[in-house]
């Protein structure tokens, strides 16, 4: 359920219009095309908004991706270049320029800083935080602690699928890596 619709089996046009946005777990293979350009990259997501009918001018398009992708600190020649260009760090804040806006209810954020360096990763928490704090929620999955207890306000630990802990900030990272680990089954057992 997403703001009072059951999501479960809709198309991904419905799930978008709702507020659902996904950043994948493999950005590479579910998040960009690498083959095509960043415009078209971007543009995926007013494509899958409306009406398939309506009339699309791709000069416009490019002109509010390259806006869009300004406004994120994309570094990018023009926005004809293809997605598997950039770095990692960029590829990432095309699919933020993307997924990030402010129709957003819920994001799913699915490993979101894997692979990226210091200056990136600090980019993308501050969008998550950003986005949490305009009243989005924030589904993060992650195995990096510092992510989850710089970000959530409630972390799940997942185990053997079943949930093996909730905490609540300020986290206590003993408590959560027993947790993670099984570590209090282990001692009562």
């Amino acid at each position: 359920m997403l703001a009072g619709h059951d999501v479960t089996g809709k198309p991904l046009a419905a799930r978008r219009a709702i507020g659902l946005r996904i950043i994948p777990f493999e950005r590479n293979v579910e998040g960009l095309s690498l083959t095509s350009s960043l415009w078209q990259n971007w543009s995926a997501r007013e494509l899958l908004q409306g009406s398939l009918l309506k009339v699309i001018r791709p000069s416009a398009v490019r002109e509010a991706c390259d806006r869009s992708l300004r406004e994120w600190s994309v570094h990018y020649h023009n926005s004809a270049q293809k997605a598997g260009s950039l770095s990692g760090g960029n590829a990432q804040k095309v699919i933020l320029a993307r997924e990030v806006d402010r129709d957003a209810r819920l994001i799913i954020a699915a490993q979101p800083t894997r692979g990226l360096d210091i200056g990136a990763t600090a980019f993308v928490w501050q969008a998550l935080r950003q986005a949490r704090d305009r009243g989005a929620a924030i589904l993060l999955i992650s195995s990096d602690l510092d992510e989850l207890f710089d970000i959530s306000d409630r972390v799940v630990v997942m185990l053997s699928g079943r949930v093996n802990g909730e905490f609540h900030a300020p986290f206590d990272i003993a408590s959560v890596g027993a947790a993670m680990t099984d570590a209090a089954a282990r001692v009562s057992a």
